[in-house]
């Protein structure tokens, strides 16, 4: 029997949430289970990069404002999946969430399962709404680390055991490939100047504005670096904080040390690290935590915050540390990292922390919640087995 999986995320886009989900549906899929990853697909153009899973882009449209793009969303979702079957629908978002928690009110399905990677802090009360329902309508909830497992809990009443994160070594690797010795040039990266790299886009949450802060007074003491800003493709409106980094940009007279990519190709990430001499990664709310993961398997030292998520999973030398609440220990973490002597650490020890972290342990502890699932269906839940007995 072929149990069928639906896996949902809000956007076609390189986001964490987004690259969770596709990392999920492509591990149970490689265990034979029949996983498909579904997702609102405004351009046309679908996934930015293509799964190893069967995908459903669903036909999206723009909208003037985040609300009503949100409630668009919800409804365009909502009907594509009327008239679409699954044994087990997982959410990975709120919009989905909200679409799935339509049709369990409609009876159009028994359940579902959502994943909280993290949550947002929404002003407009429409959109604080949805987020809540989000997670409070879904029969399975899950959480990526401890942090949001308590937050749930401690404010929220559920319960939502902790699946994790993994990352790809066949694809994050400290070895060098057709990618790297070109990347500079693409980029247009300075071919001679130290990488302090920078994954997520402009945004409050991701703490940039800090960090241009330390990047500049570094630039005194050692002008052969250049802080690149990569990625930031989101749904979320971080225009005022993209102006105030501009800003602060012109007036330090420094913007010829500092590149902004936008979204970058995917295929480009593991060069990206492998370029590096640091990710900086300061963010001031996170779910988990990839990217750090991804740099630590190309072997490039990385900086996050001394505080949850991170301390949940890495501990003592497996990340160069900063204090969220003493911005100048940023400054002195990033000091450290561009030392040849973190340089040689990492290149041997990051790749063996990363290896902690795998995609078929993540898929595996999902399982618990689709037997459950399934059987409210009317399913025998025994045919999802395990990972280590799988319906192959």
């Amino acid at each position: 029997m072929s149990i069928s999986i639906g896996i949902l995320t809000h956007s076609t886009n390189p986001r964490g949430g987004v690259v969770h989900a596709m990392a999920l549906a492509e591990t149970l899929c490689a265990e034979g289970y029949n996983a498909t990853l579904i997702a609102p697909d405004e351009t046309g153009a679908g996934f930015f990069r293509t799964p190893r899973c069967p995908v459903w882009c669903i036909p999206a449209r723009g909208a003037q404002s985040l609300p009503a793009l949100v409630t668009q969303r919800v409804g365009e979702v909502r009907q594509a999946l009327r008239s679409h079957s699954f044994d087990v629908f997982h959410a990975q978002d709120p919009i989905s969430a909200n679409a799935l928690a339509d049709l369990l009110q409609e009876g159009r399905v028994t359940g579902f399962a959502r994943t909280v990677h993290h949550l947002d802090s929404f002003d407009h009360p429409e959109l604080a709404a949805r987020q809540e329902r989000g997670f409070m309508a879904a029969t399975e909830l899950l959480s990526v680390s401890s942090l949001w497992k308590n937050i749930l809990q401690d404010r929220h009443g559920r319960t939502a055991p902790v699946v994790g994160n993994g990352v790809d070594p066949a694809k994050f690797s400290p070895h060098p490939d057709k990618q790297d010795s070109a990347l500079r040039a693409r980029y247009h990266l300075p071919a001679d100047r130290r990488l302090i790299l920078s994954v997520g886009g402009i945004e409050h949450r991701k703490n940039t504005l800090l960090l241009l802060e330390m990047f500049l007074a570094l630039c005194q003491e050692q002008p052969d670096i250049h802080l690149v800003v990569a990625g930031g493709a989101s749904l979320l409106d971080h225009s005022a904080c993209r102006t105030a980094f501009d800003a602060r940009l012109r007036a330090s007279g420094l913007a010829d040390h500092v590149s902004v990519t936008g979204p970058v190709a995917d295929e480009d990430m593991p060069a990206f690290y492998r370029q590096a001499a640091v990710l900086a990664y300061p963010s001031a709310v996170e779910g988990f935590g990839l990217c750090p993961l991804e740099a630590l398997a190309c072997g490039t030292p990385v900086i996050v915050p001394n505080a949850p998520p991170f301390t949940e999973h890495l501990s003592g030398s497996d990340v160069l540390w900063c204090n969220p609440d003493q911005p100048h220990s940023l400054l002195q973490a990033l000091r450290e990292a561009l030392s040849p002597e973190s340089r040689t650490h990492f290149l041997a020890a990051g790749p063996i922390t990363a290896r902690r972290f795998d995609w078929r342990s993540v898929a595996r502890r999902h399982l618990p919640a689709y037997r459950r699932l399934a059987a409210l269906s009317g399913i025998d839940a025994r045919a999802f087995g395990d990972l280590h007995s799988c319906p192959k």
